[in-house]
């Protein structure tokens, strides 16, 4: 028997859109973190996607936007998972104790490949959006204006990048999720009709919401003890030292405070680096 159900099972994946573009610049990563469910999709650009501390600490952040997890967590075999396997077995254990593991397991590790769902949002994040980013970014090699022999580079990149990148991908999983899907009348699932629709209101669509409610406190919990063992969020998600964070605030005011955009974003870089450099030099 088919059901229709939200929070039946969360897909998750790593995988870049800018992979190609980004090996023209030396030390540059931009790995995105993949979140699916049935009808919701989300990504994030993370500066570190290959360690467990680092994606437990963003599933934590999924379970505390969310309000709770799925029956099931589907994700791509690897040592960086650990953290995440931990959390939903501990977190659907302790609130959802009559299932069971049995016929509904925690979670299924596959390789990433044979994850179909989610790489194909990556194949679609890809064409819909990477093209375009690639463009902007590769100006500045074009030009000349990124160097990987200047050290803080890399940091003022991040600094500039990351946040217009996020702001693409985020515009990016709003018209994913709030787009009208084509009519499919073959098929055993909802179609012709706007994902967020059916992820808020599953019972309109002849499904079921399997959510399992997490309170916060118990998230507070689980993260501080995730702190301790592994260190604090920051640490782990944050793309630049906080001593380089303050001196691009104050040199960025220091400036005016340009306007900042994926068109603008080369001539800022350019306009702070000297200041920057000036204030390392001494």
């Amino acid at each position: 028997m088919f059901v229709n159900s939200e929070w039946q099972r969360i897909r998750s994946s790593i995988f870049g859109v800018l992979g190609q573009t980004i090996k023209s610049f030396h030390n540059i990563t931009l790995p995105i973190i993949g979140q699916k469910l049935r009808k919701d999709e989300r990504g994030f650009f993370v500066p570190n996607s290959r360690t467990a501390a680092a994606i437990g600490h963003l599933f934590l952040d999924f379970i505390e936007a969310t309000g709770g997890i799925s029956i099931q967590m589907t994700m791509d075999k690897g040592s960086e998972i650990g953290w995440q396997y931990v959390i939903q077995d501990t977190f659907r254990t302790t609130f959802a104790p009559d299932i069971d593991p049995e016929v509904y397991p925690v979670c299924r590790l596959i390789k990433s490949v044979h994850n179909t769902i989610i790489e194909a949002f990556r194949h679609w994040l890809k064409d819909k959006l990477g093209r375009n980013l690639k463009e902007f970014i590769l100006i500045g090699k074009r030009e000349r204006i990124f160097s990987p022999d200047v050290h803080f580079h890399v940091s003022l990149f991040y600094w500039i990048f990351v946040p217009l990148l996020q702001a693409k991908l985020d515009e990016f999983r709003l018209w994913c999720n709030h787009h009208r899907v084509r009519v499919q009348i073959e098929k055993n699932m909802p179609s012709g009709h706007v994902p967020a629709d059916a992820f808020a209101h599953p019972k309109n669509f002849g499904g079921i919401d399997c959510r399992i409610s997490v309170p916060q406190a118990a998230v507070d919990d689980m993260r501080q003890m995730l702190t301790e063992e592994v260190g604090s969020r920051e640490s782990h998600l944050s793309w630049f030292s906080l001593e380089f964070a303050e001196l691009a605030e104050q040199v960025y005011l220091h400036i005016g405070k340009p306007t900042l955009s994926l068109e603008t974003a080369w001539g800022v870089f350019q306009q702070m680096a000297r200041p920057i450099a000036d204030v390392i030099e001494l």
